[in-house]
């Protein structure tokens, strides 16, 4: 059992880090798209 059990974490593993770094790389890159526009005067 305990064998077992550490290859579901190993497997979870393989798929939380790679999904985990896209979302915070996505996070990262979408930050401008939600802030305010630079106020032009002439």
């Amino acid at each position: 059992m305990k064998a077992s059990t550490l290859k579901l974490i190993i497997a979870w593993m393989l798929v939380i880090l790679p999904l985990g770094w896209g979302v915070y790389k996505s996070a990262i890159k979408s930050k401008p798209l939600f802030q305010a526009p630079p106020v032009v005067t002439s």
